[in-house]
């Protein structure tokens, strides 16, 4: 009996893996149109490798910064879609989406700029700052440790990029569950999936701006006593050492194994340790929780749905032929 139980749930866990796989590459099947995996393969065949090579030297001199290149993909395309838009430089006239107060202490973009000055020296004028974000992040995850995906480039750049429209589309760290499915909706991402690409928070740091209200302002009282009452009491008391009353700068690890991308994300979420109010609202919903909980799971499908939201976000408003263009430098429209 016990014997025909285990050939059952090995059974139940090849179909869910089947399933899963299905469901990625329906997901890479459905690009955004004119973008292709093999874009670069005659104009600039060495694209990939100079990405991944750039990403090795960042991440051999912090593991962590792999957290950086995850996140710069979602505060590029949640934002007009993935074109580039987050990395331009504000002007007298403009401030731009790395200036909104969501994108406080956004790391990532000197490093993009360095990679596409080696691709102009190799292919001037060919591949966009837009694909080199979606590459670079997709290759920063896989090593470390997190799942691979085919990547469809082909973007172009876009010329406009606005603090306002960045405050007003990317999820504060502020967000109940509500908020956060609101949002995530409005791009046409599940509950399901919203829950998946929060575990992006499983490898890097953060400066201490986004964890103050967890700490200090949970009910609006803002002092040292309004924290989130589900909060672990002995974490609470180890980020305040770390992230003083007012003090927005400091840096802190998001969780436990800051450069390895695992699962001890949604544990530490469970055992009141989300490091953000976003973190600690997945479990305040029934649903939320039982995702959280289905990811704690050594079996669990959380990397597969990764790569497949990932996928999916990159289709995002996309830009191609005259719409945009191909930036000599990620910071300054041409």
């Amino acid at each position: 009996m016990a014997s025909a139980r285990a050939q059952s749930n090995s059974w139940l866990l090849l179909i869910s893996s089947a399933l899963f796989l299905a469901t990625l590459c329906a997901a890479t099947s459905e690009y955004a149109p004119s973008l292709s995996e093999g874009y670069y393969e005659k104009t600039c065949p060495q694209a990939a490798d100079i990405v991944e090579k750039y990403v090795n030297k960042f991440l051999k001199k912090d593991s962590s910064f792999a957290g950086a290149l995850s996140r710069l993909q979602f505060h590029d395309c949640w934002v007009q879609g993935c074109d580039g838009s987050v990395l331009l430089n504000s002007t007298e006239t403009n401030s731009t989406e790395r200036d909104a107060h969501v994108n406080f202490g956004l790391r990532g973009i000197k490093e993009i700029d360095e990679i596409k000055a080696a691709l102009e020296y190799a292919c001037p004028g060919v591949v966009s700052c837009a694909d080199i974000i979606i590459v670079a992040a997709r290759d920063a995850t896989f090593k470390a440790g997190g799942p691979w995906w085919p990547v469809a480039l082909g973007r172009k750049d876009g010329r406009v990029s606005s603090d306002l429209l960045a405050d007003g589309n990317l999820p504060f760290p502020v967000f109940n569950f509500t908020l956060l499915v609101d949002n995530f909706a409005r791009k046409n991402f599940s509950a399901r999936e919203m829950v998946v690409l929060s575990g992006a928070h499983t490898i890097g740091n953060t400066h201490c701006n986004g964890i103050l209200p967890h700490l200090y302002n949970f009910t609006g009282a803002n002092n040292a006593t309004d924290i989130d009452p589900a909060m672990n009491k002995g974490f609470a008391a180890f980020l305040k050492k770390n992230c003083p009353q007012g003090n927005r700068t400091n840096t802190i690890f998001i969780n436990s194994t800051p450069g390895k991308f695992d699962n001890v994300y949604y544990k530490s979420v469970l055992a009141g340790k989300g490091i953000f109010i976003t973190d600690s609202a997945l479990i305040t919903d029934s649903l939320g929780k039982k995702i959280v909980t289905s990811f704690t799971k050594a079996k669990s499908t959380f990397f597969e749905e990764f790569a497949a939201a990932m996928v999916k976000m990159g289709n995002l408003g996309v830009l191609t032929g005259s719409q945009g263009e191909i930036r000599k430098t990620c910071q300054f429209v041409n």
